[in-house]
């Protein structure tokens, strides 16, 4: 039995082969304790007998059962793990990390679920927890944790940034890989092998949107090239895969980096990864098609030069225009994620966000919808003080933050378009064609359905996004029905 269990949660988005990545933030927790602890990973996902699993580690008295958890639908899900254990062993110390946690500590250490909570990157933190639990030293010396003591809350001193080129490989063995390859529907081939990888942390940018400039303070940390490419080298060779998926919150920052690892990659396996539009004019684009880069996944936001401005992202819609005809030169799919429902945005610029996705699958054969997406005030994020200055009432237990999730639609400047709003999340999945088809054939591998039914879709929701029509009218409620069903 082991010292150490660690569990991932559902996240509400779990389909597998299509949406289950490898569960990265407890592999890295346990990156440096495993060569000192026993360790075991459950992932919820995975394991159809995940409870059993967990009952029977519980009662085998470990140190710690360790929780991730980011805001939404895994908070519920690792509060239901929580109960098990805690029926199972009263004793049994809960400990929360995650992004949630890190964010709000005081408050989830309110939860009578939760024991103890680890702030920012676990690798070290959870390995000092473990040891100071086995030898009964007081949490007190244990740095980037909070904790209860006699009902009341302490948390000790933060922990500094890692060197990711200190940590040892991810410890892989813990878990069942070949339950995460897949296409995950990044790639135009359903039959990709493919894994996720990180190999930076942090963003330099100061997006009014995103927690990261909190979590990383802005700062950008990233193995080197040398040591990144034998790494997604092995990964390759061991696990037989065609792809990795550097799912990096910014692949392109070092621009002499990247392209040293699109030399290194040279074609021999495929790779995805997240860039800005900005840095994607900078890049040396033939270089990363020729070293086999197949696609990027960027956040074009708004449509909106103000509302751009506004969140602070650093670019302008030239930019982005711009970007997307350069990358139309070259093999390279990009999958274009966009934003709405911001504090303040008009019905016309939400119009100039539509106009703008239209264009760019428009002047890029190869370009794809991703997603339209609700702008949801997370907590670290500097709109989300503006939010509730404009009203908005966070959720104030860590029971009502479960309850959150991305597509969110009761802040309370969306109320004036929400039926517009709600209506483009289903209508974007089918506005170029392509992405609900492959999503679709990877669902439904033995029912497929015929292309031509998208393709009829496709014309209805492009019609009526030129027109600026996105109300109720019989084809968007059937649009929405095959978003939901097949789409998730």
């Amino acid at each position: 039995m082991a010292d150490i269990v660690l569990f991932y949660p559902r996240t509400g988005f779990d389909i597998q082969k299509l949406s289950v990545d490898i569960p990265l933030s407890i592999l890295a927790a346990a990156s440096l304790a495993v060569k000192d602890f026993d360790v075991v990973l459950i992932d919820q996902r995975t394991d159809p007998n995940w409870r059993q699993t967990l009952i029977r580690e519980v009662e085998a008295q470990p140190l710690l059962l360790g929780v991730s958890s980011m805001t939404g639908k895994q908070i519920s899900s690792g509060l239901e793990a929580a109960r098990v254990a805690r029926e199972v062993d009263s004793r049994v110390k809960i400990v929360w990390g995650g992004v949630h946690p890190t964010l709000l500590p005081e408050q989830t250490l309110e939860n009578q679920f939760v024991d103890i909570i680890v702030r920012g990157e676990g690798e070290a933190t959870l390995r000092d927890l473990a040891q100071a639990l086995d030898k009964k030293k007081s949490l007190a010396t244990v740095a980037g944790i909070g904790y209860k003591e006699n009902s009341k809350i302490f948390l000790t001193e933060k922990r500094d940034h890692l060197d990711l080129n200190t940590l040892p490989p991810l410890p892989y063995h813990l878990i069942d890989m070949e339950a995460y390859v897949g296409s995950q529907g990044r790639f135009e081939d359903n039959t990709t092998r493919s894994l996720i990888y990180i190999s930076s942390r942090g963003c330099p940018w100061q997006c009014t949107f995103c927690c990261n400039p909190k979590l990383s303070a802005r700062r950008w940390r990233a193995l080197d090239a040398d040591q990144l490419y034998d790494q997604v080298s092995g990964l390759v060779q061991k696990y037989n895969l065609d792809a990795i998926t550097f799912h990096d919150e910014e692949f392109l920052v070092d621009k002499k980096r990247s392209e040293k690892v699109a030399d290194m990659i040279g074609g021999k396996f495929d790779w995805w990864i997240q860039a800005r539009m900005d840095r994607l004019l900078n890049a040396d684009i033939e270089k990363l098609a020729a070293g086999g880069l197949m696609a990027v996944q960027p956040g074009i936001e708004s449509g909106s030069d103000r509302i751009l401005k506004m969140i602070k992202k650093g670019e302008t819609v030239a930019h982005i225009r711009e970007a997307n005809r350069k990358l139309a030169g070259t093999p390279i799919v990009p999958l274009y994620n966009f934003m709405m429902g911001f504090p303040g945005e008009t019905k016309e610029e939400l119009d100039m966000t539509v106009d703008l996705a239209l264009d760019l699958i428009k002047d890029n054969a190869n370009a794809e919808v991703s997603g339209f997406y609700v702008f949801v005030p997370y907590p670290g994020t500097e709109l989300f003080d503006a939010a509730v200055e404009r009203n908005f009432v966070p959720p104030a237990t860590l029971e009502e933050w479960a309850q959150y999730n991305r597509q969110h639609l009761d802040t309370p400047w969306v109320q004036q378009n929400r039926d517009d709003i709600e209506n483009l999340i289903f209508m974007a999945k089918l506005v170029d064609g392509k992405r609900i088809i492959k999503r679709a054939k990877q669902a439904l591998p033995y029912a497929p359905i015929p292309a031509g039914v998208f393709d009829f879709f496709t014309k209805k929701v492009r019609r009526k996004w030129e027109q600026h029509d996105y109300g109720h009218a019989f084809e968007t409620r059937a649009l929405k029905f095959v978003g939901q069903r097949f789409m998730k």
